[in-house]
């Protein structure tokens, strides 16, 4: 399918065109993954639950798989025009992909490209196809994948890359390169000593170098090993290749080698200069250990290597490397070279002249460095070929920059630091940089400032080092400040950055400055990047979706996707997960910063408005696919266009939870902190939107962080004259005051939405609302469940006399609880019958799940507990069809207490412990605390 890459030969990641996709679960990606190495074949369903589950599968193994492929053909075939990749054939699937739109088979073309050019005698050309094909291996294949196809998958491909390693090394022998060859070939022999082909290879390109005692002492390790471990003897190919070396049989003797490039301008023979040009390494290297000892063990390898260190500026990244290079250097006798390639400058160096930096610094006179590009190039290559020599290169700006300065056939290390990932680099090793923990952060203050000093103010010096937003960078400076302060407390200093505007002016001491960092950065973008980066600091969301780019941007999303991989790119942004990104701290204050002295008060909150609207279409779609036959979100959202493309309940359902932080921030933001008065429009859209989450039986808001929004919100639409949005703003009140332990006050304003509705709202479309509203607020308090069930009452009558049938259902789970809360379990079971009859009538599957879980309690607490069971494993198979993940884990824990009640804690414990590990992971504490006090009991 056009635009459509997946890759196994590693993680298993997918793209659509440049854009990454969300493969979802594990077994999603073994799902996935089956189906790509198929090659297009139909797999079965047995074929397919066999290499997920193995020969004992669940009973809802089948079920299981068809909720898998229908997510992974939503994540697949997101956009509509596109040609449809996962397709259903008659009993099982397959997966439609381009030529060489998976790896492994990208992988196998050059194989066969290879192949063809060494029949054709062009061996050269061979090896490149074959170096070109292993390169598309990044790590162990199906990384994290589980299932025995998997396993098996792994195995094949793992054994595939070492074949054509294999090949492609007897061409290097072939071609002459044999001493190039040795060190790749003696790790590889180390790493698979079983593998008599490579120890064969080794031993023949240790011969032709010249070593012929290595290549005799590489055979005795081989044969040892196989008589020790397996009770044989070696091959009789590497036998008769040992008794040609003792030989010295001229057969072997080597080609003539295959020159790389020519050099037409020739080099004085002096000696070649041994430079020394690493910096300083500072003595209070702090916090990233584990990273250094992982870089430093990569560049002793006796194979050339190249490593990237990648962040955002201020992260640490050169400090890293210039420690890690030292403790190497001692393995790199030819020489350390370094150079600063500027990247996060306007004017990043010219790899060229860098090229001629580094040639120069190795002794070759400045006449006999050649002008043109190609030919400088090559004699680059070629004065680094055969010596061992370690590069530093600095501030790297992209993999265009970069590329030329790597060495060809030869023994050196490339150490590279970047802000950008460089991701389409070949690398042996990648190293992400993120801003430290907190102990690592305390524990470079303490080396800078003292410990003493932390030993007396604990609590200020955590203040202070998060202040720094745990960048190293600003708590190297805040701790250089205190030491050339000993009078001023750790406190003192932590009190001046709590002021956001001045927190940037504070972070500068001598020649270093957070600022300065991120202003380099932000020089080098394009107005279109600059612009975006300073809006889209404006929301204060945790983290942002393309989509809330896209309104906040005002442009499409795939252009505000484009941005987002740019900034984040650079280090401007963190990509969190797929499809999220965020702004450090520090580099969120910089861009605020930016955006208050270039940008107009009215665009700021121009921006915040669109936003709002977005997310009001994504929360009223949510609703539409919850509750198809509700008329609420047209009442809601008229007309409205803005929001994101939901397909399906599973994707609105975690869609609203994943963005539910960053819509309650923004709600606070716009109401309680406008940068201009809030505007009718702006009360209108939150009224609307908070009123659209307010249906819900699946989702819990954060009531206490909104209250004081809420508040401020009804005011203003108590001061405006649209008595729709009055009724909106003083239900969700209402609501925020009855979960917050207000009664009263919820009653109240519970009682006077309903009088808006009644008065002034056209046609009574609300009343059955407001009367539920008051039935909810009221059966909260014991003191009025009476009321509370006589407005319940009330309300399912007059949603019925409407149609509304879903609200009916809704009034109905409303008198089950109340009954509940008299402990009438028996009339809690009607009720909840009663909702679950309506439902289904209104084709609502969370409804139907609801309903479900509430007789299977009525029923466990009726102490008939083999029913409840049934009750909640049909709730359970609806969440599982429908992707409910919220009332999938508190149904979990349900079934669970009922296995408990009836003493089964066998069958208790497995369900409370998936319970508790779904809850985590929706951010449910109290659902959590309740599974793991099920748990202790168990």
């Amino acid at each position: 399918m056009e635009g459509l890459r997946i890759a196994v030969l590693g993680p298993l990641r997918a793209w659509r065109a440049d854009r990454e996709l969300d493969t979802g679960t594990a077994q999603q990606r073994a799902v996935l993954a089956a189906l790509a190495l198929r090659g297009g074949q139909v797999a079965s369903v047995p074929e397919l639950v066999e290499g997920l589950w193995g020969w004992d599968p669940p009973a809802s193994a089948a079920v299981a798989l068809r909720n898998h492929v229908s997510r992974l053909r939503s994540v697949l075939e997101s956009d509509p025009r596109s040609p449809q990749a996962l397709v259903s054939v008659a009993g099982g699937y397959a997966l439609r992909l381009a030529d060489g739109a998976l790896d492994v088979a990208r992988g196998e073309l050059l194989a066969a490209e290879a192949e063809r050019a060494r029949a054709a005698g062009d061996l050269d050309r061979a090896a490149r196809q074959l170096t070109e094909a292993i390169a598309l291996w990044d790590g162990i294949p199906l990384t994290g994948v589980p299932g025995d196809y998997a396993e098996r998958q792994r195995d094949r491909l793992t054994e595939r890359r070492l074949a054509l390693l294999e090949t492609r090394l007897e061409l290097e022998l072939e071609l002459g390169r044999h001493a190039q060859a040795v060190p790749e070939l003696t790790a590889l022999a180390d790493e698979h000593p079983m593998r008599e082909q490579l120890r064969a290879l080794q031993m023949t390109a240790l011969y032709r170098s010249g070593r012929q005692a290595a290549a005799l002492a590489g055979y005795e390790r081989t044969r040892r090993l196989l008589a020790e471990e397996l009770g044989v003897d070696p091959g009789p190919e590497l036998v008769d290749l040992h008794r040609r070396i003792l030989c010295s049989d001229r057969a072997l003797a080597a080609p003539e080698p295959v020159a790389i490039a020519p050099v037409t301008h020739l080099v004085s023979a002096q000696a070649l200069l041994v430079p020394a040009q690493l910096p300083f390494d500072v003595a209070d290297f702090t916090g990233r250990e584990g990273h250094a000892a992982e870089l430093v063990a990569l560049l002793e390898r006796p194979a050339a290597t190249v490593c990237v260190v990648h962040g955002m500026g201020g992260v640490g990244k050169t400090t890293l490397a210039v420690h890690a290079a030292h403790h190497a250097r001692d393995h790199y006798t030819d020489g350390q070279l370094y150079t600063d390639l500027c990247g996060a400058s306007t004017d990043p160096a010219d790899p060229h002249t860098v090229q001629e930096q580094i040639l120069r610094a190795l002794g070759v006179p400045a006449e006999n460095i050649p002008a043109g590009p190609a030919e400088r190039s090559a004699l680059y290559r070629s004065r680094l070929a055969g010596r061992r020599l370690l590069i530093l290169l600095d501030n790297a700006a992209d993999t265009e920059q970069v590329e030329p300065l790597l060495p060809g056939a030869s023994e050196c290390a490339v150490l590279i630091t970047s802000r950008n990932p460089l991701p389409c680099l070949p690398v042996t090793g990648r190293t992400a940089l993120e801003p430290f923990s907190e102990p690592e952060a305390l524990a470079l203050l303490s080396r800078i400032a003292g410990p003493e000093r932390l030993l007396s103010e604990p609590d200020a010096a955590a203040g202070l080092v998060r202040a720094c937003g745990l960048l190293p960078l600003a708590v190297r400076i805040a701790a250089s400040r205190l030491a050339a302060r000993p009078r001023w407390s750790i406190g003192a200093l932590a009190d001046r950055l709590t002021d956001r505007a001045r927190r940037l002016t504070e972070l500068e001491s001598g020649s270093l400055a957070v600022d300065a960092a991120f202003e380099l950065s932000y020089t080098a973008l394009d107005p279109d990047q600059a612009h975006a980066f300073r809006m889209l600091a404006i929301p204060e969301l945790p983290a942002l979706s393309p989509g809330a780019a896209a309104a906040v941007l005002d442009c499409p999303e795939r252009e505000a996707e484009d941005v987002l991989e740019s900034l984040a790119d650079i280090g401007l942004l963190e990509s969190t997960d797929p499809g999220r990104y965020r702004y450090h701290d520090l580099l969120r204050l910089f861009a605020r910063h930016r955006t208050l002295e270039t940008d107009p008060a009215d665009e700021r909150a121009a921006a915040l408005s669109r936003l709002a609207l977005h997310y009001l279409g994504g929360v009223v779609t949510a609703l539409r696919l919850e509750r198809p036959y509700s008329r609420l979100p047209a009442v809601l959202a008229p007309g409205l266009t803005r929001g994101p493309r939901l397909d399906g309940q599973s994707q609105a359902q975690r869609w609203v939870i994943g963005e539910l932080p960053g819509l309650v921030r923004l709600v606070t933001q716009i109401v309680l902190h406008p940068t201009r008065p809030v505007s009718p429009q702006d009360v209108r859209t939150i009224a609307a939107m908070l009123a659209a989450l307010l249906p819900s039986t699946d989702l819990r808001l954060p009531w206490k962080a909104l209250l004081p929004a809420v508040r401020a919100l009804t005011r203003a639409a108590e001061q405006g004259d649209d008595p729709l949005v009055t009724y909106h703003a003083r239900t969700v009140l209402a609501v925020a005051h009855a979960f917050e332990g207000e009664p009263a006050q919820a009653r109240e304003l519970a009682r006077r939405a309903y009088e808006v509705e009644l008065t002034r709202t056209p046609d009574g479309v609300f009343r059955q609302r407001a009367l539920y509203t008051m039935g909810m607020v009221e059966a909260m308090d014991p003191a009025t469940l009476d009321d509370g069930v006589r407005h319940f009452e009330q309300a399912r009558s007059a949603a019925l006399a409407v149609g509304e049938t879903g609200m009916a259902a809704q009034a109905a789970l409303g008198l089950a609880h109340a009954e509940w809360a008299r402990k009438d379990y028996a009339r809690a079971l009607t009720h909840s019958r009663d909702s679950l009859h309506l439902w289904q009538d209104a084709d609502c599957a969370l409804g139907v799940a609801f309903a479900l879980r509430s007789a299977g309690l009525a029923l466990n607490a009726l102490g008939r507990h083999d029913e409840a069971t049934e009750e909640f494993t049909r709730a359970l198979a609806v969440c599982a069809e429908h992707g409910l993940q919220t009332q999938r884990a508190h149904t979990l824990l349900a079934a669970a207490t009922a296995q408990w009640d009836a003493g089964r804690t066998a069958e208790a414990r497995p369900l409370a412990e998936r319970a508790r590990a779904e809850l985590e992971d929706l951010g449910d504490t109290a659902g959590r605390r309740r599974a793991q006090e099920l748990l202790d009991r168990t």
